[in-house]
This record gives structure tokens, C-alpha cells and sequence, in this order.
């Protein structure tokens, strides 16, 4: 049940930015991050706490913080995950942009004035901002790793998939809470969290709204804070959800395909879903590596378009020959392949390729049972 309760001054005011906020169980952290958005510079705001059915005291906090401000709304949902928790967000916002944020992240106090003044100024569908990690055990600040290609904002703050179809869903990376939407772009484009996604269902978000965006912009300074904790709780999640990664790329794909972009963003597409594939493989302990090779053999290379690629096709080698291998053999083959030696020669992946499906598919037919 959302609280309609309203500021006066906020109803007067146009509401600029809308910061929405899924919290489940976070009260351990809740009080920084919500610290972190009611001191910010931009007051013209609003707050969408939506409370995903925690068991803990995080309800309460929020409450407690909204009876001294009430630019906090709050929404209360029932454990249905933080997809649909930012979409009941995204529905109610009156932002004219909106932003998000974790329940255990933070802003910069400027964060929000900075990113709707540089949105409103150049005209932006989206505005990013530089992030860094935050260590809480050791209360440490490390710099983040850049997006494969952040670099296209080098020369310029604003571009768009016009400018750099090749390259533009790796401009940035996929986090939600570093970036700045315009409410109506969203709207228009029909943008929403997939309930369906169990991990990096924010990947979507983002990669299908850069496909849509035609004007994208950054600020290159540190203005949000990406809080690490509990690395063994983010271990369990990774084991238990990190074969749905390749489902996100099919829903990118079929996202790109329906609205006409994917052949236009298709290399861009293809070194995005290849590359984080082949980071996700590397993290893997033994037996996570050989069942994730083997989703990726069996089902995800030929729906991901892995299949009679070319070298050109690859802007790294090593990702690359990743993708060739996997469309190729199994995981056990691979490695004997490795034990001896063997190198793939990449100039005949196309051959190879034609040749394995082929393959396949007379297998496929003279093995059917006979009813």
C-alpha cells in the first residue's frame, strides 16, 4: 500500500528527479544510502522507497525517515524481487528524470544536480556518472574498472549508437544506479525491468535502453558509491543463478530484433554477450565451468548468433577464440585440445561451423526414435 502523503513545497516545485529505491532486508546499510539521497544539492525531488517485503527493521527505517521528509514515498511489495520493485517505481515516478539506487549504495552529495543539469543542458536521454567501490570491511575506497568502451566519451561528453553503433552498448557498464534517465524516454521506449531475469536484470535495462538513447552523455568524476560487504553472499548468489546469464543476451537480442536495431548494433551485440560470457566462464570453479560451456554448446551459441562468425567479427582475440571453441566442441574435447596443444586456426572457423551443424542435424534426424 503506498503512502500519499505529499510535501507541499514538492507539489509547488517541479519534481526534477525521481530517486527510486528497492530495499529488501538492508537495514544494516539503509541509513546511509538514504542519508545520501536527502542531503543531496538538487531538492526538487522525489523519493520511491518500495520495501520488497523485508523481514528485518528496513520498513521501519523508512518510515522513521519519512516522517521528518516527506519527499519519501513509499511502496510496500510482497518479496517479488528487484525487477518488479523498480518497475513499480518507474509507474509512479513524476521526475522528469529518474534515477536509481540500491539500498546499500550511495550518492555524492552533487550526484543528482550534476547529472540533471548536464542531462538537461545537452539533452539527454541518459546521463552516466563515474562510480568506485566501496569496501565496508576494510572502509575503503577502490577505483572501478572503466566499461570495455568508455573511451568513445573521451572526446567528446555526448554521443549515441549513431555516432558508434560498434561499440555503444559497451560504452558503459550495467549498473542502474551511476545513470540518469529522462522519465519520457523510458515511457516512449516502453523500458522495464524483466521479472524473469534472476541476475543482471539491470544488464537489460541499460543495454536496451543505450540501444534506444539517441543522445547518451557522461561525466567523468566519481559521483556514486557501489558498497561490497558480504562477498560470500554475493558467491551463493553467483553459483545459484550464473547459468541464466546467456538468457539475458537472448532477451537483449530479441529486444534489438523486435525494435529493428539489432542488425545495425549487431557487432556491438555480439562482442557485449561474447565477452561477458567468457568473463563469467573464467570465474567459474570446475564443474560450474564445464556445465556453463556446456548451456552455451548445447543452446545459447546458435540463439546468441555465435555460429559462422569470422574472425573480423571480434574485437578481442582471446574472446574470440572463446566463442569459436564453444560453438565447436564440447567441453571435454576442448580441454583434451588444450592438454595437447591444439590451437583453433580461426580462418576456418566458417568451414568448421557449417560442417558442425551439418552434423548435427543428420544426427538429430537419423537418431530420432521411431514412434
Amino acid at each position: 500500500m503506498e503512502n500519499l502523503q505529499v510535501n507541499t513545497q514538492a507539489a509547488k516545485d517541479e519534481i526534477k528527479v525521481t530517486v527510486v529505491m528497492p530495499v529488501y532486508n538492508a537495514e544494516d546499510y539503509l541509513r546511509p544510502a538514504l542519508d545520501s539521497v536527502i542531503d543531496q544539492t538538487l531538492r526538487e525531488i522525489e523519493i520511491i522507497c518500495i520495501d520488497d517485503g523485508s523481514t528485518d527493521k528496513s520498513l521501519e527505517i523508512i518510515k522513521e525517515y519519512q516522517s521528518t521528509d516527506s519527499r519519501i514515498r513509499i511502496v510496500t511489495e510482497n518479496n517479488a524481487g528487484p525487477s518488479t520493485a523498480r518497475n513499480k517505481g518507474i509507474v509512479r515516478a513524476r521526475g522528469k528524470f529518474i534515477a536509481f539506487l540500491d539500498a546499500d549504495d550511495f550518492y555524492e552529495a552533487t550526484l543528482l544536480e550534476e547529472l540533471y543539469n548536464f542531462a538537461e543542458s545537452e539533452g539527454l536521454d541518459i546521463a552516466v556518472a563515474d562510480y568506485d567501490i566501496y569496501n565496508s570491511k576494510k572502509a575503503k575506497f577502490m577505483a572501478a574498472m572503466d566499461s570495455d568502451y568508455g573511451t568513445i566519451f573521451s572526446a567528446k561528453p555526448v554521443t549515441s549508437k549513431n555516432e558508434y553503433p560498434d561499440y555503444i552498448l559497451q560504452a558503459t557498464t550495467g549498473y542502474v544506479w551511476n545513470k540518469l534517465f529522462r522519465r519520457e524516454f523510458v515511457s516512449e521506449k516502453g523500458l522495464l525491468f524483466l521479472p524473469e531475469l534472476y541476475v543482471f536484470e539491470d544488464v537489460h535495462f541499460v543495454t536496451t535502453a543505450l540501444s534506444m538513447a539517441e543522445r547518451i552523455g557522461k561525466i567523468s568524476k566519481v559521483l556514486a558509491h557501489h558498497r561490497v560487504y558480504s562477498a560470500q553472499s554475493r558467491a551463493r548468489t553467483f553459483r545459484k543463478h550464473y547459468a541464466e546469464v546467456p538468457k539475458v543476451y537472448v532477451k537483449i537480442k530479441e529486444f534489438l530484433m523486435h525494435r529493428g536495431m539489432y542488425v545495425p548494433l549487431k557487432r556491438s551485440f555480439l562482442n557485449l554477450a561474447a565477452s561477458r560470457c567468457y568473463s563469467i566462464y573464467n570465474l567459474l570453479w570446475f564443474d560450474g565451468k564445464e556445465k556453463f560451456w556446456s548451456i552455451l554448446h548445447s543452446e545459447y551459441a546458435e540463439l546468441l548468433d555465435w555460429h559462422l562468425r569470422q574472425k573480423g567479427d571480434f574485437e578481442r582475440y582471446d574472446v574470440c577464440d572463446f566463442v569459436m571453441n564453444v560453438v565447436l566442441y564440447d567441453h571435454s574435447v576442448y580441454l583434451r585440445r588444450v592438454d595437447k596443444g591444439v590451437k583453433l586456426k580461426h580462418e576456418r572457423f566458417g568451414e568448421l561451423s557449417r560442417a558442425n551443424r551439418f552434423g548435427k542435424k543428420i544426427w538429430s534426424f537419423f537418431g530420432k526414435k521411431k514412434k
